[in-house]
């Protein structure tokens, strides 16, 4: 089951107003509660800067090969993220660790990590971390599974520049995936205690430009609602016809954090509706013509302004 989140058309700078009913005969108003529905002046900027089109060729430029864990084409595809990071100005490297899947596989990932300092004082500054996994199977090159969440986090990165945010932004391209979230589980293990505690949140995007998709976004199996519904407030001032899923899953690496207690967020295809919104789901086909320009580009807004609202967070969200 899927909650639709209705998009009301306003004219920028306006807000929604809850409507008030008169008070009791000697009773204070309560205060009006007030949901803002345009984008705040970083949020435009941000979604301005955000291109489909830029994403397309990071996708193409990932989708000449196979990214198999441990191959030489993963390898190619860490390097040119690393390169992109570095030139849009982040701190970019790539991390080794040992680590063990679901499903018995074992050895070295090499996860791609930048990071970004934010302007919070220290020991007030949160982190906010967003993912998406960059190997793919051996059947297929993964354009969009998922050389666009890859592409996607790559554009939010270069779109970021010169946007500050209180909190610190990390952002890793996970190994292994596919062979059982063996990069999300080594890096969500080895996080201190520090670090899991000051975390907002964990963002994930896989599978971002499907051919028949919808945009959506689901919750970590332990993470609160009121995290859900904040994202439909962001869905909701980037005009997106976005939809919180009901269904929760642990199929991707957005569980490798919830496990660890990060609250996590999963965007991306349905898992329940997986082989009808990409036919082409882990077969030779998945390819560059494959993707939704349009799907790719509402993904890309409505993530990239997911980042910034909870890179401006004090707290995680309660609830």
């Amino acid at each position: 089951m899927r909650l639709a989140l209705s998009t009301p058309t306003v004219s920028a700078g306006t807000t929604f107003v809850a409507p008030v009913h008169a008070p009791a005969p000697g009773l204070d108003p309560a205060p009006v509660p007030q949901v803002p529905t345009a984008p705040s002046e970083q949020e435009t900027l941000l979604m301005e800067r955000v291109s489909s089109a830029k994403t397309m060729e990071h996708i193409k430029l990932l989708n000449t090969t196979p990214r198999v864990w441990k191959s030489p084409g993963y390898a190619a595809a860490a390097e040119y993220v690393v390169a992109q990071l570095i030139a849009a100005g982040w701190d970019a490297r790539i991390e080794e660790r040992e680590s063990s899947g679901m499903w018995g596989a074992k050895g070295i990932v090499k996860n791609v990590v930048a990071e970004r300092k934010g302007t919070a004082a220290d020991g007030e500054r949160k982190l906010v971390i967003a993912g998406a996994h960059l190997d793919s199977v051996p059947r297929g090159p993964g354009a969009n599974d998922n050389a666009s969440g890859s592409g996607t986090l790559i554009e939010i990165a270069r779109s970021l520049a010169g946007i500050d945010t209180r909190n610190d932004i990390r952002f890793v391209w996970f190994d292994g995936e596919e062979a059982g979230l063996l990069g999300s589980s080594a890096y969500a293990k080895n996080m201190s205690k520090e670090e899991r505690e000051r975390s907002v949140a964990m963002i994930n995007m896989d599978m971002v430009g499907s051919q028949n998709g919808d945009i959506g976004f689901g919750l970590g199996m332990k993470s609160g609602n009121a995290m859900g519904d904040a994202i439909k407030g962001v869905a909701l001032r980037t005009g997106s016809a976005a939809v919180l899923r009901a269904e929760r899953h642990s199929r991707s690496d957005h569980a490798s954090f919830d496990n660890v207690g990060i609250p996590a967020l999963d965007f991306g295809v349905a898992v329940k509706t997986l082989n009808h919104d990409d036919p082409f789901y882990h077969s030779p086909q998945d390819t560059l013509d494959k993707i939704n320009p349009q799907v790719l580009e509402g993904y890309g807004d409505l993530i990239a302004v997911t980042v910034l609202e909870l890179a401006n967070r004090s707290a995680r969200y309660q609830g």
